[in-house]
């Protein structure tokens, strides 16, 4: 019986593979390595479940947040219009061009080549600048620069006002990291003519200046938002969330103004104001019945779509300007003296060469000798001495009392800015030559629609209306609303119609071959007027400078007003310094046109005369022996 050896304890076996010490077997060593695998897999599986499962809501919510931007849509201020309707201020789309630098960065711009390929003509900040400047026409140094150096890490201004047009060209071009936001800016048709009357839209989008301070609330609209989805480019994904709440426009306004008569009424002045070097001038037309304005401007003016021009060149001289009005005052005179029964219009009076007052000598404009008119004849050719023949017959109350009651020393409710009330003093601050002053036009202060108003107050039957400028509203749905007019009230009344026809009949005389403004007529229709030349105040040294203001007013046709016009020269150095040379031609081509453009046919009859002179010699019927020369109010003080 044979024996096998057994192997001895701890001995292999030369078939069992060798495995160092310390070394786990493969096997174990794969098992392992898989299990890792397979609980990393797990991992993921459950973040995978839990992001698209539990969590996909919150998750993809975090992802559009990233991806959603908001801007604000500008709401169009509402447009001003003539009373035709016709612009005269309106808001229009802009686009402002703005950029992420750290998108454009990344830009390559490429061109076709001939061979049909695309190549790279350049890249970054350059090529977005280049790209910019071609189509906007911005200088490509500066738009280059505004990259270079933005308002802020990822946002800079390359174009502050570009066209919706030029955008789009842009928008094709496709350059990286450019967008644009919109804006409204404000444009004015008639630039200067309007500007000081309109006002402008300043820094910040805020309202200055005339109607469209105003009436700022009403002009003003409701800005939208909008909320979109932009890509990585900084474009909007045309395909994503879009939401808008719109912008609602402010309302539409409508002015009494009349935008041709506007424009001839300006152009009209910055001629003359040339061809007299002149230092400025405005002129006025009104409605008779309603106190409509049609036209109210002045020159200087200025640009509206400039607002860093200097504040002070910005203003509305029409009717912040105050100055001496001079002998259209004499209208108030004459009117207080026919109402409390101190003349007729036909009574005579002895002008003097020269007559004293208060230790001061008074002499009218041009030398003359002893002069014999009527009442309206003084009026007619404006004699200051003859004024204060009659005038002094009012006690200082009563002169200050009827200045009051046309208006000087107020405002007229026009609510313009910087309107000013003027300044009319009270007779306890006179002097001793203030009272006769007072009487022609000197010692008080007035604008051109506180002195527009004494004519329409006499052409309206002696009714004052004050001025108004708003004709209505239209809303976003089109629909106007017209203002009420503001109708003359008898409690109004300032004359009785008496009274303002006489002044009528006189001021007839002005515009004439044989008065003081021939230059003022308008041919074929009757004109009722007044010239003024008044002494200027320097403002610095408040006293008299040497130079002149130069005014001519008045209303047509004379037998049924329908308007008032009115035009003021400053400081004219050349031609002449009368009124009804200076202001007469323009009176005469604005009150030609108005007429005209209402329809109004020319007069069929002749024009009221009156008598401005009479005969001292010729007897009173009924009084024996007694002759006009007796009766006439003459000068019998050598002072007082």
């Amino acid at each position: 019986m044979s024996t096998v050896a057994r192997p001895r304890t701890g001995h292999r076996s030369p078939s069992a593979p060798a495995v160092a010490a310390g070394v786990a077997h493969p096997a174990r060593r794969a098992r392992a390595l898989m299990l890792g695998v397979l609980i990393v897999l797990s991992l993921f599986a459950a973040q995978l479940v839990r992001l698209q499962g539990l969590d996909a809501a919150s998750v993809s919510a975090a992802a559009l947040g990233e991806r959603l931007q908001s801007r604000t849509i500008p709401a169009a201020r509402g447009s001003i219009t003539d009373v035709d309707g016709d612009v005269l201020a309106v808001s229009v789309e802009r686009r402002r061009i703005v950029a992420d630098p750290t998108l454009v960065v990344d830009y390559t711009r490429t061109e076709q080549a001939p061979d049909g390929s695309r190549q790279v003509v350049g890249t970054g900040y350059a090529a977005a600048a280049q790209v910019v400047s071609e189509i906007t026409g911005a200088d490509q140094a500066d738009v280059l620069r505004r990259l270079v150096d933005p308002l802020g890490e990822q946002y800079a201004v390359l174009v502050p006002d570009a066209s919706p047009q030029e955008w789009q060209e842009i928008k094709a071009a496709n350059v990286r990291g450019v967008s644009s936001e919109e804006l409204m800016r404000r444009e004015y048709p008639l630039g200067e003519a309007a500007a000081p009357l309109l006002g402008w839209i300043g820094s910040g989008e805020m309202a200055a200046g005339g109607i469209e301070l105003v009436k700022d609330e009403e002009l003003t609209g409701e800005p939208g938002e909008a909320l979109f989805e932009i890509g990585q480019d900084g474009q909007r994904i045309s395909t994503g969330v879009y939401e808008e709440d719109p912008a609602r426009p402010g309302q539409d306004l409508r002015l009494t103004i009349d935008a041709d008569l506007q424009w001839r009424a300006y152009d009209a002045v910055r001629t003359r104001v040339k061809e007299a070097g002149a230092l400025s001038g405005y002129a006025a037309v009104m409605d008779v019945e309603t106190g409509q304005l049609r036209a109210l401007t002045s020159y200087p003016g200025f640009d509206p779509s400039q607002s860093t021009q200097d504040a002070a060149d910005m203003r509305n001289a029409a009717v912040e300007d105050v100055y001496e009005p001079g002998s259209t005052s004499k209208l108030i005179t004459a009117a207080a003296a026919l109402e409390e029964g101190i003349v007729e219009p036909d009574t005579p009076i002895e002008v003097p060469v020269t007559m004293s007052r208060a230790g001061t000598r008074f002499k009218d404009a041009e030398p003359h000798p002893i002069e014999y008119l009527t009442f309206g004849g003084v009026l007619a050719k404006s004699s200051n001495m003859g004024t204060i023949l009659y005038g002094e017959k009012l006690s200082d109350q009563q002169i200050y009392d009827w200045m009051r009651r046309f208006g000087i020393g107020d405002r007229t409710g026009l609510g313009l800015p910087g309107e000013s009330a003027g300044l009319v003093p009270e007779p306890s601050t006179w002097s001793a030559t203030t009272r006769y002053t007072f009487m022609f036009g000197q010692g008080l202060s007035g604008t051109l629609l506180q002195q527009m108003g004494v004519f329409q107050t006499i052409a309206n039957d002696g009714l004052r209306v004050h001025p108004s400028i708003i004709a209505g509203t239209v809303d976003e749905e089109g629909r106007y609303t017209e203002e009420e007019p503001v109708a003359a009230q008898e409690d109004e009344r300032v004359i009785s119609e008496e009274t303002a026809q006489s002044l009528t009949e006189i001021m007839q005389q002005v515009p004439s071959t044989g008065g003081t403004a021939p230059l003022a007529a308008v041919p074929g229709y009757h004109v009722a007027g007044k010239t003024s030349t008044a002494s200027r105040i320097d403002p610095e040294t408040g006293r008299y400078d040497g130079s002149v203001t130069s005014s001519f007013m008045g209303f047509a046709p004379a037998d049924d007003p329908k308007y008032v016009v009115a035009v003021v020269i400053q400081r004219p150095t050349r031609i002449s310094e009368f009124g009804g040379v200076v202001a007469g031609p323009v009176f005469a081509d604005l009150m030609r046109y108005a007429l005209q453009q209402e329809g109004i046919a020319p007069a069929s009859t002749p024009p009221a005369e009156f008598d401005i002179e009479f005969d001292p010699e010729e007897p009173v019927p009924g009084q024996k022996g007694v002759t006009l020369g007796d009766l006439a109010i003459k000068d019998e003080r050598t002072d007082g």
